[in-house]
């Protein structure tokens, strides 16, 4: 299976990567730079060199693919292309830099899952998503108990704009039509 991967190089992407190599599938990952390139070319991983923000480069790499695993996002200011990165920090007062970096990130992640599932459409093939437990998190209360794929975050947690883009994966892309 050929499986198009974004966030291939992250924590979670990387361990995903290696475990589709050994399975015997063939990866071809997102890499915003040369540099990531070349380490994706080290590990037996086709190169895709863009980002989460150039849209139509994610559109034909899912269209080339079997299958899509979206777990790229924009975790630092440096991953944001200058113009945004300018509305974030000039923006407004600066106790708000934290909410419009995860505004700008979380409406990227929206738009690429928006693309990807776009081109994925009702060809029956799969696109996945992941979400990180901080979007379980709260400023106000502590869990009770582990965390699971039904919890839905509570609206304080500094991962609420992420949990909405999961949103849609499950509401706005049906790739089943």
């Amino acid at each position: 299976m050929r499986v198009f991967v974004t966030g291939a190089t992250g924590f979670v992407g990387s361990a995903v990567v290696k475990e589709l190599i050994g399975a015997g599938h063939s990866v071809t990952a997102l890499a915003r730079s040369e540099e990531k390139a070349k380490a994706l070319r080290a590990k037996g991983i086709e190169p895709h060199l863009g980002d989460i923000d150039n849209l139509e480069s994610l559109r034909n790499a899912a269209a080339a693919a079997d299958g899509v695993i979206h777990l790229a996002f924009m975790h630092g200011l440096s991953q944001v292309p200058l113009r945004k990165r300018l509305h974030i920090l000039l923006g407004g007062l600066p106790t708000g830099i934290v909410s419009r970096f995860m505004a700008v990130s979380a409406e990227a992640d929206k738009h690429a899952i928006e693309t990807l599932g776009a081109a994925l459409k009702g060809s029956g093939r799969p696109l996945v998503t992941t979400f990180g437990t901080i979007g379980l998190s709260s400023d106000t209360r502590r869990a009770s108990r582990l965390g699971t794929e039904n919890d839905v975050p509570p609206s304080d947690s500094p991962g609420i704009a992420r949990a909405r883009t999961e949103e849609t994966v499950e509401v706005s892309v049906s790739l089943k039509e």
